[in-house]
């Protein structure tokens, strides 16, 4: 005898009725494989010296160094006298004129130089400090020249400083005395510009002390 409450879950050819399946686990799959990096990849890429076209770069080189050594002779033979003309033409013989000269070129040609060096304590690129150094020393140049003129043994800066002493009397030591004043006038500045960058920074760290 069978029983009735279970005929129903068999079929008429005897088998029994399909039954649920457990659930299977689905395999993770497999992780893909790394594409490789492009043949052009910064990583893949190295400087080759064979690459490098060595006669250009000697010529250019040649071309630089002669170039450099132009510039200096010419510097060193006629910057001196072009500087010393420049003022006796402006001065003409004036003695106050001379004194009033000096002073303004040995001030502002030593305050501003100090002062675009002074950037450097804010942080930058190297280029941009590089272009600032530059830049201080071409305004610093005619100072520069002045010292030159009254220290160098060159023929053409004692040429420069006989034009001066005709020309323009007392301007080589009014230039120094407004180069020390523009300096005592940069120590000035500078020692307020520091404070007020340390009291900023020091209101900035009590501002966050207090709202933490």
């Amino acid at each position: 005898m069978t029983d009735p409450r279970t005929d129903h879950l068999d079929d008429p050819a005897g088998r029994p009725a399909p039954r649920a399946t457990e659930a299977m686990p689905i395999a993770p799959a497999p992780p893909a494989p790394a594409e490789d990096a492009p043949a052009d990849s910064p990583a893949k890429k190295r400087f080759d010296l064979s690459t490098v076209n060595w006669k250009r770069v000697g010529i250019l080189t040649a071309i630089g160094i002669v170039t450099a050594v132009i510039l200096f002779v010419l510097i060193w033979n006629f910057a001196p006298v072009w500087w010393a003309r420049i003022i006796g033409d402006f001065v003409q013989e004036d003695f106050g004129r001379a004194v009033l000269v000096g002073l303004i070129v040995g001030f502002g040609f030593t305050l501003v130089p100090l002062m675009v060096l002074l950037l450097l304590l804010y942080r930058s690129p190297v280029w941009v400090k590089t272009a600032l150094v530059v830049l201080a020393v071409v305004l610093a140049t005619p100072n520069l020249l002045t010292l030159w003129i009254e220290v160098g043994a060159s023929s053409a800066t004692h040429a420069a400083d006989r034009i001066i002493d005709t020309e323009a009397f007392a301007f080589g030591g009014a230039s120094v005395w407004g180069a020390v004043i523009g300096a005592l006038a940069f120590l000035f500045w500078a020692w307020l510009f520091v404070s007020r960058r340390r009291t900023k920074k020091q209101l900035a760290t009590l501002k966050a002390n207090t709202a933490g």
